[in-house]
């Protein structure tokens, strides 16, 4: 291992100034100086006192010493040095000798991992004995919460893992615990390859292990402590066996294995490059999806850079629609779905008011080229609720098409010269004289003007409430039984909440 490397691993324990140099001295032995003989080699370190040196030497060492700061004059060009700050030598002494030995051994495992990698043919006989090699049971994940291989030698006694592995994906009892575990909140903060996790309730202690490609998570390499407890050895060897792993599993299904064919298609067609697309890609897969389809996006109402939250949206979305194709693209996470039955519209409504997400359903569509057009209909269904402060509920955009139009040509028009003036005499009058005939009209006109239905609504008596219709039509002249009249009303309502939520209107 390298110099710097020891010290550095040295330094959690002890104080140890070393200079500022760029020294890439190989260490292979640890000799701690003593009274005795000494033969110096340029790639053993030593640790004592300067006072055990027949100077001058004529090649360079590595040197560790708590009694001089002058090493830079007394040394061979090319020498490495550090200062201890303590007399404990011996101590220093044993522990990085232990250093050493369990690099070495690292190394020997680490060649031994490569080499079952190379003649393997299975990724289930593989991890066996990469389990067997490094003493634990091992379990590979992908980014999208599935299980993807796992050991069989050592035994899993956690259930949640258990059930895990049965279900092939994460179950949403162990996704509720990691979401609000502090070692996973705490990790999404750092750069760390390696994350000692645990559950509350787990029986056995985890060592987790990113695996990255191209800069983005793709997996994770779970090892979980029954046979052997984790030591400082698995959190340099664990990074590596992970990529080793994963690159094998990936090479024999012949594909990257956090992608699918529709997954790739749906990501191509919503790029902004989706002009280029491969016609032979959209056209192989365009049989494979459903005649109808529709897209449904969630979105988190305060924005989250957590990777795991996201996913286990997706997952939830997996889990509600068995036939859909999920997909992450920009800031949502979404699913293609030929249909939505009312129990799953029941559970997508649990989903948000649980995760505290909007989720966008987009009007049914018949070609999956069609595909990025209903995409940013599900948008818009939840930037507009979001501006009329709508949160946690599953949004259609059949209930916000009118607000997405009043949208695209926002600044070409002032928007308040297109309500009908009815509206501005009984807000004025409502103010005026303490009634709500504003609020009477919007409802009546909302339940198709059905007395019965309105009176309810508002828990009035019908007297009462022809009474209102009556002195709304004396107040505004409005003829209530032309289609046009109220259509202009309609629309004028949804204008001034429109309006109003952008506080730019006040009647």
């Amino acid at each position: 291992m390298l110099f710097l490397e020891m010290v550095n691993k040295l330094k959690k324990s002890y104080e140890i100034a070393i200079s500022d140099f760029d020294n890439q001295t190989l260490i292979f032995d640890v000799v701690l100086l003593t009274s005795g003989q000494v033969d110096w080699f340029s790639n053993t370190l030593y640790i004592g006192s300067l006072s055990q040196i027949n100077f001058p030497l004529e090649l360079p060492i590595a040197i560790l010493s708590p009694d001089c700061d002058d090493f830079e004059n007394m040394l061979s060009l090319g020498s490495c040095w550090g200062i201890l700050k303590s007399e404990s030598l011996n101590e220093i002494y044993y522990m990085a000798k232990e250093i050493l030995y369990e690099n070495l051994k690292s190394q020997a495992i680490s060649f031994q991992v490569a080499q079952a990698v190379l003649e393997s043919k299975n990724i289930v006989s593989l991890m066996n004995k990469v389990a067997a090699l490094i003493g634990n049971a091992l379990i590979l994940v992908d980014s999208n919460m599935k299980v993807l291989a796992y050991s069989t030698i050592y035994e899993i006694m956690d259930p949640l893992w258990l059930e895990n592995i049965k279900q092939g994906h994460y179950s949403y009892d162990f996704i509720k615990k990691v979401k609000f575990n502090s070692e996973m909140q705490s990790w999404s903060k750092t750069g760390e390859d390696n994350k000692t996790i645990t559950l509350n309730g787990d029986i056995q202690p985890k060592l987790v292990s990113r695996i990255t490609k191209n800069g983005h998570l793709v997996g994770g390499l779970i090892m979980i402590a029954h046979h052997t407890p984790i030591r400082s050895i698995h959190t340099t060897q664990l990074p590596q066996i992970a990529k080793l792993l994963y690159e094998f599993l990936c090479i024999s299904t012949e594909n990257e294995i956090y992608k699918s064919v529709y997954s790739s298609a749906i990501a191509h067609i919503l790029s902004e490059d989706s002009e280029n697309v491969s016609h032979d890609l959209l056209i192989l897969n365009k049989s494979d999806f459903s005649s109808g389809m529709k897209v449904v996006i969630a979105r988190f109402i305060v924005h989250t850079k957590n990777r795991f939250l996201k996913r286990s949206i997706g997952l939830e979305f997996e889990r509600i629609f068995q036939k859909g194709y999920s997909f992450q693209y920009k800031n949502y996470i979404g699913i293609l779905v030929p249909e939505i039955s009312s129990d799953q519209r029941h559970a997508l409504s649990e989903l948000a008011m649980l995760e505290s997400i909007n989720i966008g359903i987009s009007w049914l569509f018949f070609d999956i080229l069609d595909l990025k057009k209903y995409f940013h209909q599900s948008v818009a269904s939840i930037k507009q609720a979001q501006l009329l402060r709508k949160t946690n509920q599953v949004l259609d955009y059949t209930d916000y098409a009118f607000y997405h139009l009043l949208n695209q040509i926002w600044g070409q028009a002032s928007l308040n010269t297109f309500c009908h003036p009815a509206l501005i005499i009984l807000k004025d009058y409502d103010k005026n004289n303490s009634a709500d005939f504003y609020r009477t009209l919007e409802t009546f006109l909302s339940a198709n003007k059905n007395l019965k239905d309105t009176a309810e609504i508002l828990n009035l008596h019908r007297n009462s409430l022809t009474y209102r219709i009556t002195r709304i039509r004396d107040l505004t002249s409005l003829d209530l039984n032309d289609n046009n009249t109220v259509f202009s009303l309609m629309y004028s309502f949804r204008l001034v909440h429109y309006l109003e939520a952008s506080e730019i209107f006040n009647l």
